[in-house]
């Protein structure tokens, strides 16, 4: 019995054990202490037993694969000194006087929160206990604060939708180690202008690359707070602007194609006078379906592709035949793909070398604003107004893995990773309406060995009243007639 006694944790003097049994599926374990002489601390008389109290206890560790159910039993004592009558009861070092999980339960309840794919009710299901016991444990015994500012800093916004809060936060991180430093309630100028100049001059004069897309605001908090950063523009943030222009274009003559087809049916309609099943024609079809043609980088594009028959299109296709199909929609998206990957190659060619990224963007810009397209001449002229951020994201750094230190060129590529843990918690969760929660759950589940506070917070410090104050309760009496 001691070994399962150490087997459970509970390492407590004078504890004794039952042999375990199985009732209904489950392995049920009676645990007491040792009866042994008992004396008022008071008057020294001795002290009686006044029976035997069986408390059952959550502590959620199977056994044998089985659940487990703990038994307590706690005997009352009563001082037989008739002037005295003082009363005490067993005490369990793993267990408190007035909870019904023991220690070890809290503890695995707030390991379980360091897993961001899981809900407050799914954990509280598995430890069986209620939501809002988890969530008021995690808010007693969690409570992130601040990193310091590293060398290298990422800052992006994430969708979270808190009501009355924000509906994008701002995330920041170490680009070195791949933590977050912090989340913010929001990117504008009256949550973080105050934020930063918190910080103290000498940390923020550490930083010295701020990573960002092109959101002009971002490339403004050097110039504000980070006297000797240079500004670095992510570059799939210049890939997916890109992108982002180039889908516009698709989309506009995908509801231009709608528009004609709707009119050649009413047409048919009134000429035939009669009602017509409408069908979208293929071009339609092909530009609403087959985008990825021109917005996939070339290495993606699926050339071997087998000879299949397309639902979509009623045809047998290849990737080469759907390819010639597409571009006889607009023969200009042929050109506009070559003039996009010329920027991915470019992309991908000058790692750790930005002397010689410079001449080569400049030539790219240049092809663009030739092109002869409206489109690409808006892009040239984002590219040019970025053109030096651009030019230093070809920075290599050394950056620290858990397999070691790698180089790493500077890039949002570890930010858009934790950004997809925080839309998870607001999947998983059905949203949020406390944001400090949200940012503690983040953090906690981001932060590799986060800590958990050795002692309860008071509770003013954590409850937030969301919602309207209640007002006075008035029921209203029973009319007899």
């Amino acid at each position: 019995m001691n070994s399962i006694i150490k087997f459970l944790g509970f390492e407590d003097d004078g504890l004794e054990c039952d042999p375990p049994r199985v009732e209904k599926g489950a392995r049920v374990i009676t645990l007491r202490k040792k009866v042994v002489p008992h004396y008022c601390p008071f008057c020294c008389h001795r002290m009686h037993s006044r029976g035997i109290y069986v408390r059952t206890v959550n502590h959620p560790v199977m056994q044998d694969g089985m659940p487990l159910i703990l038994k307590v039993e706690q005997r009352r004592w009563r001082c037989t000194n008739s002037e005295c009558n003082y009363v005490s009861t067993d005490q369990f070092s793993f267990l408190n006087k007035y909870k019904h999980n023991t220690a070890v339960t809290d503890l695995m309840i707030l390991n379980a929160f360091r897993d961001s794919r899981l809900s407050a009710r799914q954990i509280a299901d598995r430890y069986n206990v209620s939501d809002s016991y988890a969530l008021k444990l995690f808010s007693m015994y969690v409570k992130m604060n601040r990193r310091q500012l590293g060398e290298a800093i990422s800052v992006d916004e994430v969708y979270v939708n808190v009501p009355h809060v924000c509906k994008y936060a701002l995330v920041i991180q170490d680009f070195i180690t791949s933590e977050p430093i912090d989340l913010l309630p929001g990117r504008r100028a009256e949550v973080t202008e105050p934020y930063f100049s918190s910080i103290p001059i000498n940390e923020r004069r550490k930083v010295r690359y701020f990573i960002s897309d092109m959101y002009r605001p971002y490339i403004g908090y050097i110039e504000k707070y980070f006297p000797n950063a240079i500004s670095i523009v992510d570059s799939f943030h210049v890939v997916k602007f890109i992108n982002g222009r180039l889908r516009s274009y698709m989309q506009q003559l995908t509801r231009k194609l709608n528009r004609q087809d709707r009119d050649e049916h009413q047409r048919r309609e009134e000429a035939l006078h009669m009602s017509l099943e409408f069908r979208h024609s293929r071009e339609y079809r092909l530009m609403k379906n087959y985008k990825w043609i021109v917005l996939s980088n070339p290495e993606n594009l699926p050339h071997d592709m087998h000879y299949h028959y397309d639902r979509t299109l009623e045809q047998y296709v290849d990737y080469y035949i759907l390819e010639d199909l597409f571009f006889k929609v607009d023969p200009n998206l042929k050109t506009f793909r070559i003039l996009k990957n010329k920027y991915i190659s470019f992309n991908q060619k000058y790692w750790n070398d930005p002397n010689k990224a410079k001449p080569a963007l400049n030539d790219l810009i240049s092809e663009y604003r030739k092109s002869g397209y409206p489109l690409f001449r808006d892009i040239a002229d984002t590219l040019d107004a970025n053109s030096t951020s651009i030019i230093n994201s070809f920075i290599v750094v050394e950056k620290y893995c858990k397999d070691g230190v790698h180089h790493s060129r500077l890039s949002n590529g570890p930010m858009e990773c934790i950004n997809r843990i925080a839309k998870d918690l607001k999947r998983n969760a059905r949203g949020y309406r406390n944001f400090e929660h949200l940012r503690n759950r983040f953090l906690f589940s981001t932060r590799e060995n986060a800590r958990i506070l050795g002692s309860p917070r008071p509770e003013e410090e954590y409850v937030v009243h969301t919602g309207k104050k209640r007002g006075p309760y008035k029921k209203r009496k029973p009319t007899h007639q």
